[in-house]
């Protein structure tokens, strides 16, 4: 199975179309060139937070780990590079985090210090994108925690009804208008709907490198050959087959480990149809793939087992192009079930972080991709 997964992954990854080097060098420069422009409209800013900044006195390079925008991935290799270990970050378990390479509070009061010594790099990502895979991962998902954490707080603050739930039924909608209220209020904010503007600081950090979740790879390899890594480039060759792995190793282990808890809230049916869809929403299983019935009680192996035929089973009917197709179709019907006030306020929210990092506040490729593409689904997700 998996290595049907694998050759069909490779044949994609050699039809990928590159950016030339040079093409890449100005792309960068302008990045950088739109975050100085916003930063000189911007004079009052705070420091970054110091739980998000990622720092190895070795190689004098600074991350600021943003959720949601490849914080999981680079805390791994940083990991790795402090280590002085040269092996593959997906080696490492999605949980383990970085903690060891996160500033001391001597080198945090020195920071300023630090900053002018150090390349610093961070990971933007469309925001409106973000929230929305926050809330299928930490939501939408199986997970009694946040439910707990921030569900029961939105039901309480937001919804009009007086009837109270464990948190386990907000909606798309009802996360956007807890995501608008936190970044505006400042009030019971999570890391997950903070934006980079809050989190990262970049005019306060000024980043040498700015990369975005649209071209991962690509620049995954620009910021390892600007930090002098270029060795660790030989083991993420396969960085698009260890990522689906690692993610469908994830979700086997998350949905485990709170499918139990979940029973407070939620059927047993009603878990595996989660964590079904949200296969579904990020592109590893085929829409039309029924859900299994004999998920819920298999062991962790068995569940990744399952989560693999099916991933091979859907790349070998739609291809790898195929399920990135789908995950943007569910992505854009989610968005365009939306009212126009609530992308509005969302913009207005975090219009420092759309303009920033060249994002599109007007949302124009919501419906313009809605006509423009060979790909539909039937199917209501969230």
């Amino acid at each position: 199975m998996d290595s049907l997964a694998v050759s069909t992954q490779q044949q994609s990854i050699k039809q990928a179309v590159f950016i030339p080097t040079q093409r890449r060098g100005g792309i960068m420069d302008q990045r950088k060139a739109d975050v100085i422009k916003l930063c000189s409209k911007n004079t009052a800013y705070k420091r970054p937070h110091r739980d998000h900044m990622l720092y190895n006195k070795n190689k004098q390079f600074i991350f600021c780990k943003a959720t949601k925008a490849g914080s999981t991935f680079w805390g791994r290799l940083l990991l790795q590079v402090d280590r002085h270990v040269i092996a593959n970050p997906y080696k490492i378990k999605p949980q383990i985090g970085p903690i060891n390479v996160i500033p001391t509070i001597t080198e945090w009061l020195k920071f300023n210090e630090i900053l002018q010594s150090s390349t610093k790099f961070i990971i933007a990502r469309d925001p409106l994108e973000r929230l929305y895979s926050a809330y299928v991962d930490k939501v939408f998902s199986p997970n009694p925690y946040y439910w707990d954490v921030i569900g029961t707080y939105i039901v309480k603050t937001f919804r009009k009804t007086s009837k109270r739930t464990c948190g386990h039924d907000v909606t798309f909608p009802e996360f956007l208008q807890y995501a608008v209220h936190a970044e505006t209020s400042g009030k019971h904010r999570d890391v997950h709907v903070a934006s980079l503007w809050e989190t990262c600081s970049p005019c306060h950090v000024k980043y040498d490198i700015i990369g975005k979740m649209e071209t991962f790879k690509d620049d995954t390899d620009d910021i390892l050959d600007k930090l002098k890594l270029e060795p660790y480039k030989a083991v993420l060759r396969n960085i698009s087959i260890d990522a689906v792995n690692d993610a469908l190793y994830d979700t086997a282990q998350a949905y485990v480990d709170m499918r139990t808890p979940s029973l407070e809230c939620i059927s047993e049916q009603h878990t595996v149809e989660r964590i079904w869809t949200k296969l579904k929403s990020r592109g590893f299983i085929a829409a039309d793939v029924p859900v299994p019935t004999e998920l819920y009680n298999k062991n962790e192996t068995a569940v990744l087992e399952i989560f693999k035929y099916a991933y091979s089973k859907s790349v070998l009917k739609l291809g790898r192009e195929g399920l990135k197709r789908q995950q943007k179709a569910i992505f854009f019907e989610t968005l365009r079930k939306l009212p126009d006030q609530m992308l509005t306020q969302v913009a207005k929210a975090y219009h420092k972080d759309f303009e920033m990092f060249g994002y599109d506040q007007k949302f124009k490729y919501i419906f313009q991709d809605s006509t423009n593409s060979d790909f539909s689904v039937s199917d209501s997700f969230f």
